[in-house]
């Protein structure tokens, strides 16, 4: 014993001048090339140093004055595993493991501690970091618990020692069930917060589609398979409880362990018995219930052998339980395919659902056993299957509406291509829910604003296309407009060629705001025009308020919205004003009078205008707000010059008019108003 103390000083004599102290290389998990980053996790599946029966003190083994190992053994495994002198050691005992850890830095690491059975205390560095239960080498005072922690630690000199106190008593296996996962801190964060999740979406999930099921069965009783279902779903969710993440350990700290245990084991049992009968109420001339007798029989007596009896005795019943399983699971198996081969309704559904069960379930006993290095899965089976009966459920209760349901989707759809052609917008004004609701002469008035847009010298640029292309450029432009349109609370009533007509029913400021983006979307499409080798384009806007009837008009077997007013013939006149004044956006007097006093937008006065059939002039105005803010300045430097030009030019002064609008032009170039009374006077 002295001499292997000294040759155990002397190796950590040694690591110390090479590297971190270690406890033996036997024991040395060296991680320092490995890439760390906020997702990346490690599971530690390495050799440690391994003390039968004694809780050794982390001082001593970072010292090296513990008492010499039992053995460097693989984890995780069970101890009940370990074979020492010639026999596998018991369940009940206490056990040190000790690992050194080499990192990369002294960064903030954290470790994700799944199960360990059944009490446990983690040691890094000399200081206790997690603690589950109460560890004892004294069975008589330890107490037990299942619960998953993620804990954080800082490496010192880029090592850490982590050693860890096992103690079990009550259960059939102990020792480390799962490996410890590693990584940076905000990785292993990440790595618990998603199991937790997964937890409660499945348990959340199923919960559902039980409850919904139940639901199903109180409303027709006469079918129990719903019932059967959903009680599955049940005993299900409350293992999801008391397993994976064991939600309810870390929702409840203290939650007494046995409870736990019967949680998990007591309600797998009476779940068989339900997952059997819904079978039967399925196909119940392949499962038949005299066979479902005896496994009923078997999972009921498990049941209350879980309830009635300690943990100690009723969780070494596990394996026969799994033997059970698996032969009632095969039986059912059995049932399906000859079910399949009788072609029975909705088939496919329940058996692919059950074969990627029963492969989850198989998985999860050999995995727990230690014969497949995989993981457990038994969970997201459970889901999947789940999700399958539940589809196959539905179907089975829907068939009888499958008819009605396809009318109804087809009469939806229907309404809905109609809404396009007549906007649900103008619908709402008539107090209609549908187009079908619509008959000939529906109208009603309401105060509105109207906004025209339409492209420039449209006529040219159609000559040099062919009216394919004209087609897709009016699309390609539409498709840019519309979305702009409807973003700021208006509607396209309809198309006049290459022009639109928009309603905007709650506030001028919505068709203001509208037109600068339309603008603005405009010099963005130009760009695109640009690299395709097309030429620019631009439009005029023209916006006025004011009451309109809105309504249907045309005969019995041709109708159409439409609205009629003096406002929409004003703002198409205002529209076209655009043309003659070189403008991009021009505003009647009432929308003026009721958006100046609102912050953010500036306007000029321009003219004054005539409407056919009104003796009343209008008064226009341009939006200036349309200009970038570069351009504003100079448009407010020129204000009193260009009011004073225009006055002369109304007063007919034309000499002095040109003379003012001259300054004002070389002052601002993009005065195109400016630019445009220059050109008409000379």
């Amino acid at each position: 014993m002295k001499q292997w103390k000294c040759v155990t000083v002397t190796i950590a004599t040694l690591f110390l001048f090479f590297i971190p102290p270690a406890v033996s290389l036997d024991a040395v998990y060296d991680m320092r090339t490995l890439p760390f980053d906020d997702s990346t996790t490690y599971k530690l599946t390495s050799h440690w140093l391994f003390w039968w029966n004694e809780l050794v003190d982390p001082a001593a083994i970072a010292d090296g004055t513990a008492p010499q190992p039992t053995d460097s053994v693989m984890m995780p495994q069970h101890w009940t595993e370990y074979m020492l002198d010639g026999k596998k050691l018991p369940a009940q005992g206490c056990a040190t493991y000790a690992i050194t850890i080499l990192l990369p830095d002294n960064a903030i690491y954290g470790m994700y501690l799944d199960h360990m059975v059944t009490a446990y205390r983690v040691f890094i560095n000399g200081v206790e970091v997690a603690t589950n239960g109460k560890v004892s080498k004294d069975l008589s005072k330890m107490e037990n618990e299942f619960r998953h922690q993620a804990i954080y630690f800082t490496p010192k000199n880029n090592m850490a020692l982590c050693v860890v106190h096992i103690s079990n008593r009550d259960y059939r296996t102990a020792g480390m069930w799962q490996p410890i996962v590693i990584g940076k801190a905000s990785a292993i964060l990440a790595h618990y917060n998603a199991k937790i999740i997964r937890d409660l979406f499945l348990f959340g999930a199923i919960v559902i589609i039980g409850l919904y099921n139940i639901a199903l069965f109180l409303f027709r009783t006469k079918d129990r398979a719903p019932l059967w279902f959903g009680l599955f779903c049940l005993t299900v969710c409350a293992r999801i409880l008391a397993t994976g993440s064991t939600i309810i350990a870390t929702m409840f700290p203290g939650f007494p362990w046995e409870l736990q245990i019967k949680m998990e084991l007591g309600v797998f049992y009476l779940g068989g018995l339900f997952f059997g009968m819904f079978f039967h109420e399925i196909y119940p001339l392949e499962v038949r219930m005299k066979h479902l007798r005896f496994f009923n029989a078997v999972f009921i007596i498990f049941t209350l052998l879980a309830i009635t009896t300690p943990v100690s005795f009723f969780n070494r019943l596990v394996p026969l339980m799994q033997i059970s399983v698996l032969s009632g699971l095969t039986y059912v198996l059995a049932c399906l395919i000859i079910a399949a081969k009788r072609r029975r309704l909705h088939i496919n559904y329940f058996l692919a659902g059950f074969v990627l069960f029963m492969l989850a379930a198989i998985n999860d006993i050999l995995y727990a056993r230690n014969i497949l290095p995989t993981m457990y899965v038994l969970p997201v089976g459970l889901f999947v299957f789940i999700f399958t009966q539940a589809i196959a459920i539905a179907r089975i209760f829907s068939f009888s509406f499958l008819q009605v349901e396809h009318l109804s989707t087809h009469l939806s759809n229907l309404n809905q291509s109609l809404e396009r052609f007549v906007p649900h917008e103008f619908l709402s004004f008539l107090q209609k829910q549908s187009i079908m609701d619509v008959q000939l002469g529906d109208q009603t008035l309401k105060d509105i604003t109207i906004l025209f847009a339409d492209i420039r010298s449209f006529t040219t640029l159609s000559e040099k296309m062919t009216p394919e292309e004209t087609f897709k450029f009016l699309n390609s432009y539409l498709n840019r407009i519309g979305p702009i349109i409807r973003s700021h609370n208006g509607f396209i009533d309809k198309y006049i060629g290459d022009a639109i007509m928009a309603l905007f029913p709650q506030s001028p400021r919505d068709a203001i705001d509208a037109a600068i983006a339309m603008i603005q979307r405009i010099k963005e499409y130009n760009q695109e025009r640009t690299s395709w080798g097309l030429e620019p384009i631009s439009i005029g806007i023209g916006i006025h308020t004011g009451s309109a009837i809105l309504g249907i008009i045309g005969e019995t077997m041709r109708i159409e919205s439409t609205v009629i007013s003096d406002a929409v013939n004003l703002s198409s006149r205002i529209e076209s004003l655009t043309k003659n004044f070189r403008a991009t956006i021009l505003v009647s007097g009432d929308v003026y009078e009721q958006v100046k006093e609102l912050p953010g937008y500036h306007f000029r006065y321009i003219s004054r205008v005539i409407v056919k059939g009104k003796s009343k002039p209008t008064k226009i105005y341009e939006v200036l707000s349309v200009y970038p803010p570069e351009s504003m300045s100079a448009f407010e430097s020129t204000a009193l010059k260009f009011q004073k030009a225009l006055a002369l030019y109304n007063k007919k002064q034309y000499d002095e008019a040109i003379a003012l609008f001259k300054e004002i032009l070389a002052i601002n170039p993009h005065d195109m108003i400016a630019k445009n009374f220059i050109e008409d006077l000379e």
